[in-house]
């Protein structure tokens, strides 16, 4: 999986990256740090925080997973794997860089696992610090892009559901990504809420495809 997404920067429209990534990328995401000053909007720093904690998290349990051989780096080998083992539990995460010449080497990342019923299992979702913060760059749609991504990739392995954790300071955003009233400490993308986000992915990949053809 190499795809692109669209994301707005300073008020203009640019794409980024996203792939699986290799050992040496999740072992960088340990050296993320919480930028100074911090912003007094207390919400905003939670975010940081939560950021921050999320990215080591998940570079420790991929670790763990990589020890007993149960990681992925690339779509082929996610397939490849499955194909032999369809019961096989795997983790991986999902990073994103910018696609153009920026101060931010990393814009977020997505740990996940593939459960043993060919769901899929979003554990940690983080958005750089230097993202949140806004300071280097003006960077918004990254976690819009990265769920939808999670979609794509749900689509190619015809997985069904994608489920995971909301923290208090996310569930109103899941709500309006996956365009449901009410989300909890949990939610579920499956039956039409998986057709919405679908649709949601196609459109903004088509509207990239268009600006990229008149650019």
């Amino acid at each position: 999986m190499n795809g692109r997404f669209p994301v707005k920067v300073n008020g203009q429209w640019r794409e980024a990256k996203i792939h699986f990534a290799s050992e040496r990328e999740v072992k960088r995401l340990a050296y993320w740090r919480i930028p100074r000053p911090l912003p007094e909007d207390a919400s905003v720093a939670q975010k940081i925080f939560d950021s921050v904690e999320f990215a080591r998290i998940a570079a420790n349990r991929w670790r763990d997973y990589h020890r007993q051989h149960s990681t992925v780096s690339s779509i082929d080998g996610l397939r490849q794997t499955i194909r032999e083992h369809p019961r096989v539990e795997l983790a991986l995460v999902l990073i994103a860089p910018p696609a153009w010449n920026s101060p931010i080497p990393t814009l977020g990342i997505a740990y996940l696992r593939r459960t043993w019923c060919n769901h899929l299992f979003l554990e940690f979702f983080a958005t750089h610090p230097q993202v949140i913060v806004r300071r280097r760059e003006q960077i918004g749609g990254v976690g819009a892009g990265i769920l939808r991504q999670l979609v794509a990739l749900a689509e190619m392995l015809d997985v069904s559901c994608i489920w995971g954790e909301a923290t208090e300071q996310s569930h109103s955003w899941y709500e309006d990504q996956l365009g449901i009233g009410e989300v909890h400490d949990h939610f579920f993308i499956e039956d039409e809420v998986m057709l919405h986000c679908q649709n949601e992915m196609h459109r903004a990949q088509q509207e990239m495809l268009a600006r990229r053809a008149t650019a």
